[in-house]
């Protein structure tokens, strides 16, 4: 910051011997002698610079002091210090300088929040895909030393972890797609309705195989803008997550409702419901319920980003009869 103290200085003193020229100019001009000038203008110059050098410092000080604070931050988060924020008398100022600081926080705190989730999600990558590699080296040893008769159940086993693998991995390339916006296309306006009533055909198809239904209760005309593709693996992630958890016997009830500017799209299942603990973290990616290996915990992830995208909200709550309800709030067209 010293180079910005100096350049203040600088033109400071650049400005004050403008101002002498001007002044020795109008003397010119006004025919006085010179030692008239020297006598008029030598302490009243003198006193101008002082007066002007200690109110330079001060207001060098000033701007110098905060952005040298806000540089100090800077470094420490450039170490890895991702927890540092800028010093708290910096937001209190009443100039710009203040909100670069809370601008520079939210900075932070974002940075932060994505390297802490990234190493969150790559631990949690390495431990699912450790489980499924594991049985199947030991399928294949067994295949390898085990008797022929067993054989083709652990040739099974092997298929089976291969699918795992196979839709995991597909899972995480879809989430790291929506994050990075790859192969999106631009956005477009498509019936959200009509998007709805397919998903909820293509899962009761699915869900009778299993003596469940998917039901649609009410279902208002609506056009929504974004990307049709994207917001219906969302909505499937929603509908499958419902008919995997619903008891033997019943329908999950889709509703949309329609408002002023906003599409309320809600799910509901009879199942055992979550948590008041999960409820916050079921949206994260591998979070599951207790005892349940059914899936790698990806789906309401991905349903949650791709609402995000659509500049939507998604949440989930316990109904009071039993069961959940996810709800997706969606701006029209």
């Amino acid at each position: 910051m010293r180079r910005l103290f100096v350049t203040i200085f600088l033109w400071f003193w650049l400005t004050l011997i403008a101002v002498a020229l001007i002044i020795v100019l109008l003397f010119a001009r006004a025919g006085l002698g010179y030692r008239s000038l020297v006598r008029l203008s030598l302490h009243d110059l003198l006193l101008f610079s002082v007066a002007g050098g200690i109110f330079c410092y001060f207001i060098s000080r000033y701007l110098t002091k905060p952005l040298n604070k806000l540089s100090e931050a800077a470094a420490n988060i450039a170490e890895g210090r991702l927890d540092t924020r800028v010093d708290p008398s910096l937001r209190n100022r009443r100039d710009e300088i203040a909100d670069l600081a809370r601008n520079f926080d939210r900075m932070a705190e974002r940075i932060e929040a994505l390297v802490t989730g990234q190493r969150r999600l790559l631990g949690d990558v390495s431990h699912e895909l450790r489980s499924p590699l594991s049985r199947l080296i030991v399928a294949l040893s067994l295949v390898k030393q085990g008797p022929a008769e067993e054989a083709a159940e652990n040739l099974d086993r092997i298929a089976l972890e291969a699918r795992r693998l196979d839709t995991l991995i597909g899972q995480l390339l879809a989430l790291t797609r929506i994050d990075s916006g790859v192969d999106r296309g631009s956005p477009a306006s498509f019936d959200l309705t009509n998007l709805v009533q397919e998903v909820a055909n293509d899962g009761d198809f699915e869900a009778r195989a299993r003596n469940r239904s998917v039901l649609i209760k009410q279902a208002g005309a609506c056009t929504v803008s974004g990307f049709e593709e994207l917001l219906r693996s969302a909505v499937e992630n929603v509908v499958r997550n419902a008919i995997r958890y619903t008891v033997e016997g019943t329908a999950v009830e889709i509703s949309l409702q329609i408002g002023d500017s906003r599409a309320l799209l809600r799910v509901r299942d009879y199942g055992p419901g979550v948590s008041k603990s999960m409820l916050s973290e079921i949206f994260l990616p591998f979070r599951r319920i207790a005892n349940d290996n059914s899936g790698a915990g990806l789906g309401l992830a991905i349903a949650e980003r791709a609402v995000n995208v659509h500049r939507g909200t998604i949440r989930a709550m316990n109904a009071p009869e039993g069961g959940l309800v996810v709800t997706i709030d969606l701006p029209l067209a």
